[in-house]
């Protein structure tokens, strides 16, 4: 839990101001506990679209994580584990034991499954790299992961991130990648008539981040995104990521992000929310601020996704389902981030209020 550094002066004073100082912290933190003691009803059931989370088949026999995904939230999304990394091995076979695990998952609870994702542009297995180069085999090979992984899920899967990250990081142009180095920039429009070809029904959807903080990102992925509708690809929804932190967002930039997105008429997926308490500029605010601003972000991002079509919300999915599962926990990060809508101990903090108030005004 984040404090304010202590004045230097209070450091030379000695042991009262040390006591202080002790008291004053523990003072914050239950001032925080207290603030994320809200309670609200499960997620799933008052949201007028399907609410989702990420998962890992490690969190699966957890039950304390199990006691909050089930009841709140109806959609799963594999975190890594469908991606290249998780099931492709480097002789070009294929393993799908946590990739099922999810799956069979999302089906003994009733959940719909997100499957994430085909192509990604940082990911280049020894599979492919080892045809690098290779023109219609490498092409072959392209077209015939798709259609074993996306096949493999027809069906069961509501929808997949079929292209994940295209668009450059500073928004000009498109990565570079070893899709794009083989296929040109037809991998993307390839990927998602292959994964048609594999899934005749699930929703295809074009995936990328930061589309809220760059305009000029944004503006290149709906080129993009455009390009291939007019093409004639089977371009079925956008997916904006939506990691945020408290730092960088600015009121009124979901909003325009996602009035933008749904000019192309597509279905919008918030596909990976979180609301880092730790990114872009410090902030030093009291643990129990820093909440109730964080819940702030959280309300007006899904009023502005509340704002669409109902035909246009496919889903909002979060991208953890308690601060100690989320990816900013993690290494490289310190461990201290509290990004999601429900704490350690799986209690709703004020971020799963606001996004209950913005559902329920309808």
């Amino acid at each position: 839990m984040t404090t304010p550094s202590p004045d230097r002066r209070a450091l030379i004073a000695g042991l009262p101001a040390a006591l202080a100082l002790s008291a004053c912290r523990q003072g914050g933190e239950a001032q925080a506990a207290a603030a994320a003691r809200v309670d609200v009803p499960p997620l799933k059931q008052v949201a007028p679209f399907p609410v989702g989370a990420c998962v890992m088949t490690s969190q699966l026999a957890d039950a304390g994580f199990n006691g909050v995904l089930v009841p709140n939230f109806g959609q799963v999304t594999p975190e890594w584990e469908m991606k290249m990394e998780g099931v492709l091995k480097d002789d070009g076979g294929f393993d799908f034991t946590r990739a099922d695990a999810i799956a069979d998952f999302a089906a003994a609870h009733g959940m719909r499954l997100h499957a994430h994702t085909l192509i990604w542009y940082a990911q280049a297995p020894g599979a492919f790299t080892q045809i690098d180069g290779t023109g219609q085999a490498f092409a072959d090979a392209y077209r015939n992961y798709i259609l074993a992984v996306g096949g493999r899920y027809r069906g069961r899967a509501v929808g997949w991130d079929v292209v994940n990250e295209p668009v450059a990081e500073d928004g000009n142009g498109y990565r570079d990648c070893l899709w794009r180095k083989n296929l040109g920039m037809e991998y993307v429009a390839r990927a998602f008539h292959h994964a048609r070809e594999a899934d005749p029904n699930a929703v295809l959807l074009m995936n990328d981040y930061n589309l809220e903080l760059m305009p000029r990102k944004r503006a290149s992925f709906l080129r993009l995104a455009e390009s291939l509708l007019k093409a004639g690809a089977p371009l079925g929804g956008l997916g904006t990521q939506t990691h945020v932190s408290l730092g960088e967002y600015r009121p009124g930039m979901a909003r325009e992000a996602i009035r933008d997105l749904a000019s192309l008429g597509l279905p919008i997926h918030i596909s990976e929310l979180d609301v880092s308490t730790k990114g872009g500029r410090p902030d030093f605010a009291p643990p129990a601020e820093k909440a109730q601003h964080q819940a702030r972000i959280v309300g007006e991002i899904t009023e502005a996704f509340m704002d669409l079509h109902p035909a246009r919300r496919y889903a909002l999915t979060v991208w953890g389902v308690r601060d100690s599962d989320s990816w900013l926990r993690r290494a490289p990060h310190d461990g201290s981030d509290q990004p999601v809508l429900f704490d350690e101990a799986g209690r709703p903090k004020p971020a799963a209020s606001a996004f209950v108030a913005a559902v329920s005004r309808g």
